[in-house]
């Protein structure tokens, strides 16, 4: 067997590099200018870290902007390193957000994301039933978008959703299509916040904690969060039946199980045990709070 020679990576643009510059330029450079009432000299240095790192989320990538903030964070006397460390890598809220992430890339990894989602839609009740098919699609990716991110949950809803089209005949600029490709973007934005050990939510709970020093019970958000989903799918719905009122007439003899063309809903020894890693992930970090309030 010959052995695989790695791909090489495309040189990078002039764009990139000039983006580079104006970046570290709005940076370290904003903060020299004369401070606007009622900034200080340190607040406009402060301000021009972030429209800095802002710029490059925006026009380069995440990773290395974000490095250069923390260092220019320092630089301009924002915080002291060590305080700076404390409070960015050595907070526990990034180390939960850290091991999350890497938890959500093994789920799509593993094709687990796609199983979900094929998994709801080909259940018989939905059979000949067009407005509970799209629900029960939606609320598929609602669960997509807690578990992955709100890109991959898209992406995997349009590439089934082609599928649906493709079996039933719908073509391209036809109004149901149209009306669940925004649909599937719309619950897998809602839907990335459901679960409470996310970027999103983590964020906001450590913000009201640190404000309020009050705990947050993560079992009851998540019933409250997925009780929203739910009606926010249901409210798409309506909007459709009543409002958009596409054509449903090609979904009444939808066939679901031939939307399964990789064999995606036979999971592996592998995918099995990535799926039972996540319910044990979810009941450990529900455990904790779960046991403050009943002691409390």
């Amino acid at each position: 067997m010959s052995a695989t020679t790695p791909e090489k990576k495309a040189p990078l643009s002039l764009a990139y590099y000039v983006h580079s510059l104006v970046c570290l330029c709005i940076m370290f450079g904003f903060g020299l200018l004369d401070p606007v009432e009622p900034l200080t000299p340190l607040g406009m240095r402060l301000v021009g870290v972030f429209l800095g790192v802002l710029y490059g989320w925006v026009f380069i990538e995440i990773v290395w902007p974000s490095l250069a903030g923390l260092l220019a964070m320092m630089l301009v006397g924002g915080m002291k390193p060590v305080t700076l460390l404390n409070n960015s890598f050595g907070h526990p809220i990034v180390q939960m957000m850290f091991f999350i992430f890497v938890f959500c890339a093994t789920i799509n990894h593993y094709g687990l994301s796609r199983f979900i989602s094929l998994w709801f839609i080909t259940r018989k009740f939905v059979a000949g039933r067009p407005w509970l098919f799209s629900f029960t699609f939606l609320a598929s990716i609602f669960i997509l978008g807690a578990l992955t991110s709100a890109s991959p949950a898209a992406l995997i809803g349009w590439s089934i959703l082609y599928g649906v089209c493709e079996v039933c005949g719908y073509k391209k600029g036809d109004s149901y299509p149209t009306m669940m490709v925004f649909g599937i973007v719309f619950a897998a934005q809602i839907g990335q916040s459901m679960i409470p050990f996310k970027q999103v939510a983590l964020t906001v709970f450590s913000a009201y904690e640190t404000m309020s020093g009050m705990g947050i019970d993560y079992a009851k958000y998540m019933l409250i969060a997925c009780l929203i989903c739910l009606l926010c799918a249901l409210f798409f719905i309506v909007l459709g039946k009543y409002i958009f009122r596409p054509d449903m007439s090609k979904l009444l003899n939808l066939e679901a199980d031939k939307l399964d063309t990789d064999g995606s809903l036979n999971l592996t020894g592998v995918q099995k045990t990535v799926l039972l890693f996540l319910f044990l992930l979810v009941l450990l970090l529900l455990a904790p709070t779960s046991c403050l309030r009943t002691s409390s």
